[in-house]
């Protein structure tokens, strides 16, 4: 007969030393029960264990060992704030075990009472995932747990407004002003060039060498650019080129030779 209790000591020992976790939604002017969408429920961490919420709101987590969880209620349509719950032994169950005594059971002398169950500290906070958990001696929310909804999910991005900067930033704008600074800037650089004389000839130049890089003369035009002279040769060098001449010694008592003869 012994043995047979230990076995089912044993068997009932895990639900023994759980607890349950409760709580409800609470309901107003954002959620009411009649707004309640179906397939609402409550995730223990991130989907390891799901349980449905109740029409009425309420919720029951069974059996949950010690240690710590993310409660985190899953409702469409609505944001609620998850919560870490920490569950602790107030009182070891070695401790509690030692310290309860073992009266005799009234039906069977010799099978003692059983011991006291040991109960569990159960202390809810705020989930934020960037944020280190305060310690269990913080004050703790009300279990049952109170599920208030935050707000309703809304994915509708407004249109934003004209941005001057991002304008500004397009390679096209940038393109057109660019466009209309030379419009206006351009003639009165051309017009100041032309008052001055050296620059005009040196503008002449540069317009004759464009012209002969469009006539397909490259060769003789990028020699000239090198070489910094002009393609064209003086007209006048090649018709006073006689004239210019210096006369030979002994050139004109020549001529006057011929002359007497």
């Amino acid at each position: 007969m012994l043995p047979r209790i230990l076995t089912l000591i044993t068997l009932f020992l895990p639900s023994i030393l759980a607890v349950t976790l409760s709580g409800q939604v609470q309901f107003g002017h954002l959620l009411s029960p009649t707004t309640l969408p179906i397939g609402s429920k409550v995730s223990v961490n991130h989907g390891e264990r799901n349980v449905w919420i109740k029409s009425d709101g309420s919720f029951d987590v069974l059996n949950v060992d010690e240690g710590e969880y993310v409660l985190e209620p899953l409702v469409p349509g609505y944001i609620f704030q998850p919560y870490l719950v920490t569950i602790s032994p107030s009182t070891p169950p070695t401790e509690a075990i030692a310290s309860s005594p073992a009266s005799p059971n009234p039906e069977d002398p010799t099978i003692a009472s059983s011991p006291a169950e040991p109960t569990f500290d159960i202390h809810v906070q705020p989930f934020y995932p960037a944020k280190i958990p305060l310690p269990t001696t913080s004050t703790s929310l009300p279990h049952p747990l109170i599920l208030v909804p935050l707000a309703k999910e809304d994915y509708f991005t407004s249109k934003g407004g004209m941005n001057l900067g991002g304008m500004l930033k397009s390679p096209m704008v940038l393109m057109m002003l660019f466009s209309a600074v030379m419009l206006f800037a351009l003639p009165k650089l051309t017009a100041a060039m032309a008052e001055d004389p050296e620059m005009a000839k040196e503008m002449a130049d540069t317009r004759a060498r464009m012209n002969n890089f469009q006539g397909m003369d490259f060769a003789g035009s990028l020699s000239n650019m090198l070489a910094g002279t002009s393609e064209d040769p003086p007209a006048s060098a090649a018709t006073t080129s006689g004239s210019n001449t210096p006369n030979r010694p002994g050139a004109g008592a020549g001529e006057k030779k011929r002359r007497g003869r």
